[in-house]
C-alpha cells in the first residue's frame, strides 16, 4: 500500500477525497455546460398561437389543415432560414410546441419541441410564457405573431351578445372563425394586450372574425409595427397558409401582398365562400387617426345619433358592433372634416380591400379598412366595458 492510499484510508483522507471529487464533478459540470451549443438567431420567427379546443379543430379539423398548409411551405423551402413555431391547444392533445422546419427529400418537418400538462391557453399568463419560451428558445432579429382561434372582436367572451352569435356561429354553414377560445374559456381584449409584451413584433396577424376594428388595432398598437385582421367574419378555413407562409418568411417583408393574397384567394371563389375583408395598420400612424376623430366627435359633442340605417356594417346580426369607420363618421362630419379623416385614414391604412359581399347575403358597399362601435346602440354591458378600452379614452370626449 503506497502513502497515497494510506492517507485516504485516514478520516482528513476521507474528507480531502470527497473535496477532490466534488471539485471534478462542477469543473466537469462546467465544461458541459460551456460546450453545449446556444440557439443562433434567424432574420425572423413567426409564431402562430393555435387555440382549437373548439368546433375548428374538432368538428372541422381546420387546425390540422392549416398545419398542412405550413408544412407545404416548408417542404418547398420558403421558410428562408427562418423559424416557423406553433403552439397547438387542440382537442385530441396536450398542448404543444411544434417547429415546422424543412426535411430531407422535398419533405417537411413538424417536431414537438415541448408538451404541457392539460391547462387553459386562453389566459394572459400561458400566452405571455409561450411568447417568452419562443423567444428563448427560437431567437431571431424581428418575430411575427398569429393568433388562431374564436373571436368576437372586443366584445367581453361572457357577455350575452358574444355567446348568442357564438352559438349562431357554431350552427352555421360555412362554419367561421368568431380570439382565444379554449374549451369554454375566453380571453379578453385588454388581458390579450396585457399578455404581449410592446414592441416585440414586427406584425400582429389575426386570423379570426372581427379582429379588423379600430378598438381591437388601437388597443394593441403598442405590441407590434404593423397589424393586420378582419372586421368581418373569417372563414373557417382562415387564410391560405400554403400562400402565405412564403411572403411572411420573405426577406422583403411586405405585408401588403400577404393581405392581397387572402384577399386574392376568397375573392376567386364562389357563394358564400367568397367571402373577405383584410387591411393592414401601421400602428405608428394610429395616434394621428385617433387625434383626427376625436377633433369631430368633440365638435359634434351633444348630437343625437344619426340614422345608421344605410351605414355599412359588418356582423350580420343586430346589435351591429362593426360599423365602417368612416361611414359612420360621414353622417355627421363636415367636409373639412372629412378631409382630415382621409388623411389620417390613408396614413395609418396601408391596405384594405373586401368582397362584394359576406357570406353571400350581406352586401359590402363602403370598407376603409377599420370597424368601429357606436356607443348607445348595444346594452348597457358594452357600453360600460367600452368606456374600460383605450380607443374610447383616446377618442371620446369625456361625457360623449
Amino acid at each position: 500500500m503506497n502513502n497515497l492510499d494510506t492517507l485516504l484510508f485516514t478520516r482528513p483522507g476521507r474528507w480531502l477525497w470527497l473535496l477532490l471529487t466534488g471539485i471534478t464533478i462542477f469543473l466537469a459540470g462546467c465544461c458541459k455546460e460551456k460546450d453545449e451549443p446556444q440557439p443562433v438567431a434567424v432574420s425572423r420567427t413567426v409564431l402562430v398561437y393555435m387555440l382549437s379546443d373548439n368546433n375548428l379543430g374538432a368538428n372541422y379539423y381546420f387546425d390540422s389543415q392549416n398545419i398542412d398548409e405550413m408544412m407545404q411551405a416548408a417542404a418547398a423551402g420558403e421558410l428562408n432560414g427562418g423559424n416557423l413555431i406553433v403552439y397547438r391547444d387542440g382537442y385530441d392533445t396536450n398542448p404543444q410546441l411544434i417547429q415546422i422546419k424543412p426535411g430531407t427529400s422535398g419533405q417537411a418537418q413538424k417536431i414537438i419541441v415541448k408538451e404541457y400538462p392539460d391547462r387553459n391557453s386562453a389566459t394572459g399568463e400561458v400566452l405571455q410564457s409561450v411568447i417568452d419560451e419562443t423567444v428563448q428558445l427560437f431567437p431571431a432579429n424581428e418575430y411575427g405573431l398569429i393568433l388562431w382561434s374564436h373571436s368576437t372582436g372586443w366584445v367581453p367572451g361572457n357577455s350575452s351578445l358574444a355567446l348568442s352569435r357564438r352559438l349562431r356561429l357554431q350552427r352555421q354553414t360555412p362554419p367561421t372563425r368568431s380570439f382565444g377560445e379554449d374549451g369554454s374559456y375566453y380571453m379578453e381584449l385588454d388581458e390579450l394586450a396585457n399578455a404581449l409584451p410592446d414592441h416585440r413584433f414586427r406584425f400582429i396577424l389575426t386570423d379570426v372574425c372581427f379582429m379588423g376594428s379600430i378598438e381591437c388595432a388601437y388597443q394593441l398598437r403598442n405590441k407590434a409595427d404593423y397589424y393586420i385582421g378582419s372586421a368581418a367574419e373569417v372563414l373557417g378555413a382562415g387564410m391560405p397558409y400554403a400562400l402565405t407562409i412564403p411572403l411572411l418568411f420573405d426577406s422583403q417583408l411586405n405585408l401588403g401582398q400577404v393581405c392581397q393574397a387572402i384577399y386574392n384567394h376568397y375573392n376567386s371563389q364562389e357563394g358564400a365562400y367568397r367571402t373577405a375583408t383584410t387591411s393592414l395598420v401601421d400602428c405608428q400612424k394610429l395616434e394621428g387617426l385617433a387625434d383626427a376623430v376625436r377633433t369631430i366627435f368633440e365638435a359634434h359633442r351633444g348630437e343625437a345619433t344619426p340614422d345608421l340605417t344605410n351605414v355599412q356594417h359588418f356582423d350580420r346580426s343586430y346589435p351591429y358592433i362593426c360599423y365602417d369607420l368612416r361611414d359612420y363618421v360621414a353622417q355627421f362630419a363636415s367636409a373639412d372634416e372629412l378631409q382630415q379623416l382621409d388623411q389620417a385614414l390613408a396614413e395609418a391604412v396601408l391596405y384594405q380591400a373586401a368582397t362584394p359581399t359576406i357570406l353571400g347575403t350581406l352586401p359590402v358597399h363602403a370598407h376603409c379598412g377599420l370597424s368601429c362601435y357606436v356607443m348607445g346602440t348595444g346594452d348597457s354591458t358594452l357600453d360600460r366595458y367600452y368606456t374600460t378600452l383605450d380607443w374610447y379614452q383616446k377618442a371620446y370626449p369625456t361625457d360623449y
